[in-house]
């Protein structure tokens, strides 16, 4: 019986450990779309105070996060990033599309513009 305990208490603490590392390594791949996303949150709380903003029909505009920090929206990018957000005006509503450059990642379609 002591054994049987011992035994289970290994695979716990193994199964434990192993789901937590997993956990850790997930975080870490998707905190680039989670500054993703808060960047277009920013631009969304933004444009909300300023419509007149929103790009006509068939065009689109751009907001940095630069911009969007100097009035007061933080993106909460990590340290050495920057990024932007395209805001595309489509039939059915708006389309916003972040990118953010960082040292380590690089949304895919980033522009230097």
């Amino acid at each position: 019986m002591r054994k049987i305990t011992i035994v289970w208490t290994i695979t716990l603490i193994i199964i434990v450990s192993v789901l937590t590392f997993i956990g850790f390594k997930y975080k870490e791949k998707n905190i680039d779309s989670i500054m993703e996303e808060e960047l277009i949150k920013q631009a969304e709380k933004y444009l909300g105070l300023y419509p007149s903003l929103y790009p006509s029909l068939g065009n689109s505009a751009r907001f940095t996060s630069e911009k969007l920090a100097d009035e007061g929206y933080d993106a909460k990018l990590e340290d050495g990033c920057s990024g932007y957000v395209v805001v595309e005006t489509k039939n059915t509503g708006f389309d916003y599309k972040a990118y953010i450059k960082c040292p380590n990642y690089m949304t895919k379609g980033y522009s230097q513009e």
